[in-house]
This record gives structure tokens, C-alpha cells and sequence, in this order.
């Protein structure tokens, strides 16, 4: 009776909860506006819960492709860090990483990283320390290099494309970035000249396994917050002819 109570005071008075209800009761008091609370109030529970963030992740992240090559090097993009942080890399862009120093290292062949940021410290150096703490300490030997100019998407494939020209590197990779992004990357990256096998890591879709998942919950408003900025990122490309 406690874990149920808790997690009803969980889901219904912390955000986004209380918020829905608070517009639920605006719209029982409000003498104007009453349908857009109603509105507002079922728009922001249905981005809340497991099954409609699923609904709008799985177009994303069931996304897959294979071209017939054998790839010369490992392209990680970027998810933003902390410098004040021991571990530099937000959890989603650490992911990231380890996923490509395990792909490098696999294969034999260098981690590229992509990711500048408007920061004093660019997310690169930060990334930087990052890979050096993982491969001091794990005894791994693997090229590296780091592209610290990018500050979106499109400008990770396009300055990753100058530095495998300077590195003479051919534009065969594994593309490592969250599910989610994974898509919108690989068109940027096709449009730059480079043959992709997409390697995805960070899956935010997750089966339906209880009543709790139709309870509003900030993980799933989140990942529908990541899926809606996706989709908008790939219109923003087919605007862009890309």
C-alpha cells in the first residue's frame, strides 16, 4: 500500500503531474479559456506518458542502414558536457563515447569525435579528457582525433568531412550518435559524402510493462520533447534540400 501511495504522489503532485492537474482544475473554475486548459492539460498528459513518447520515438529509432563498405574510422557526435563534472560528457553523450572507443577498438581502427559548443571549453576537450581517462585506465591504445568547430548537426558532417580530407581518410564510417538523432545524422552525413553504417546507442522507446507507464512521468515528456525536436530537425533539412 506505501509503493502505491508514493508513486501516486510521485506522478501526481511532482511536474508534470501537478501541472495537468492544475490545468484540469482551471478548467473546471476558469470562466473563459476552459478549452484550451482542457486542451493544454491532455496535450501535455499524453507527451507525458510511456505510450505516446514511444508512438513518437519508434519512427526514429527503428531507423537502420548499411552500406556495403568496411569503415575506416569511428564518427561520435557530440550530446553535450559539464566541465565541472569528473565525467565531463552529459550520460547520453558518455554513451556515446564508450560505444565508439568499444567500436574502435573492435575494428582496429580511430575514434573521430564531433562537437564544438558555444562554451569556453569546447565539448572536444572535454571529450578529450574523457577518452583519455577511459583509455589510461582500461590499457587501450586507439587513434584519436576531435573536431571542436561544430555547433549543430549539419555542421558536425560538414567539418568532419574537412578533417577526413586533412586525414586522407576515406569517407567510410561507423556513425555512433542516440537513436533518436540517428536518423536526421545520417542524412546530414550522406550529404557530405560519406558511406555510413549507423550504430546507434541511447534507445529511449521502452516496452509497456505496467499501469505506471500511463501515468505522466518527466522521462517520457522528455524523450517526446527529443522526438518532436527531431522531427522538426528533418524538416528543417527537406527545407534546406538535404
Amino acid at each position: 500500500m506505501f509503493y502505491i501511495i508514493s508513486k501516486l504522489f510521485t506522478y501526481l503532485f511532482l511536474p508534470p503531474g501537478i501541472f495537468i492537474i492544475i490545468l484540469l482544475i482551471a478548467t473546471i473554475f476558469a470562466k473563459r479559456f476552459k478549452i484550451l486548459f482542457f486542451i493544454s492539460a491532455l496535450t501535455l498528459y499524453l507527451l507525458s506518458i510511456q505510450p505516446v513518447s514511444n508512438m513518437l520515438l519508434n519512427p526514429l529509432e527503428n531507423f537502420k542502414h548499411k552500406d556495403n563498405i568496411t569503415p575506416s574510422a569511428v564518427v561520435v557526435l557530440g550530446g553535450g558536457s559539464n566541465p565541472k563534472d569528473t565525467i565531463k560528457a552529459f550520460p547520453d553523450a558518455f554513451k556515446r563515447e564508450v560505444y565508439g572507443l568499444i567500436l574502435a577498438k573492435t575494428y582496429n581502427i580511430p575514434f573521430v569525435f564531433s562537437g564544438g559548443g558555444i562554451g569556453k571549453i569546447s565539448e572536444a576537450e572535454n571529450t578529450k579528457h574523457d577518452v583519455q581517462l577511459l583509455t589510461k585506465t582500461f590499457d587501450v591504445n586507439i587513434t584519436t582525433y576531435f573536431e571542436d568547430k561544430s555547433l549543430n548537426t549539419i555542421q558536425n558532417g560538414m567539418y568532419t568531412a574537412l578533417l577526413f580530407k586533412k586525414l586522407k581518410l576515406p569517407k567510410n564510417i561507423y556513425l555512433v550518435t542516440n537513436a533518436y538523432h540517428m536518423k536526421r545524422s545520417y542524412k546530414i552525413f550522406k550529404f557530405f559524402g560519406f558511406k555510413i553504417i549507423t550504430k546507434p546507442v541511447g534507445f529511449y522507446s521502452k516496452p509497456i510493462e505496467s499501469i505506471w507507464d500511463y501515468f505522466p512521468k518527466m522521462n517520457s515528456l522528455n524523450a517526446s520533447y527529443k522526438a518532436i525536436h527531431e522531427y522538426f530537425g528533418l524538416l528543417s533539412l527537406k527545407i534546406k534540400g538535404i
